[in-house]
């Protein structure tokens, strides 16, 4: 993918830092509507935006190494986010419950390994983009 112009080379930069900010901003929609606080409408719209400024971050990931080590560290905390919720978590509850006898029910459902993805993706993007380093 060429980001070159006629007038030279294009800045990704703010775009995909702003971005960030929408994926922010979606995240926190998204957790306010999983914990009751928001009506499901708002979460929606911004899932929808979250997840078209993730797409738009993704094309323009590798536009300068900055950019990209962000993004590298969002994929990669991301990734083991998602591991940890669908892996390390369950062997946790399940130990426990067999220590305690509380065999009720699964407590850390599949279906949210999405959402732990995502926030463990905006918060590292963030906190590396803060931090500088």
């Amino acid at each position: 993918m060429s980001y070159d112009t006629k007038a030279g080379p294009r800045d990704y930069g703010k775009m995909h830092l702003f971005l960030s900010y929408v994926a922010a901003a979606s995240l926190v929609l998204l957790l306010l509507e999983a914990f009751g606080i928001i009506a499901d409408g708002y979460s929606l719209i911004g899932t929808t935006l979250g997840g078209l400024s993730i797409i738009v971050m993704y094309g323009t990931r590798n536009s300068d190494e900055w950019i990209a080590s962000l993004w590298s560290a969002g994929a990669n905390a991301g990734f083991i986010g998602a591991m940890a919720w669908l892996v390390f978590f369950p062997f946790i509850e399940g130990f426990y419950d067999g220590l305690t006898g509380l065999d009720s029910h699964q407590d850390f459902p599949s279906g949210s390994a999405a959402i732990a993805a995502l926030a463990c993706f905006v918060i590292a993007f963030n906190l590396k983009r803060i931090r500088g380093y």
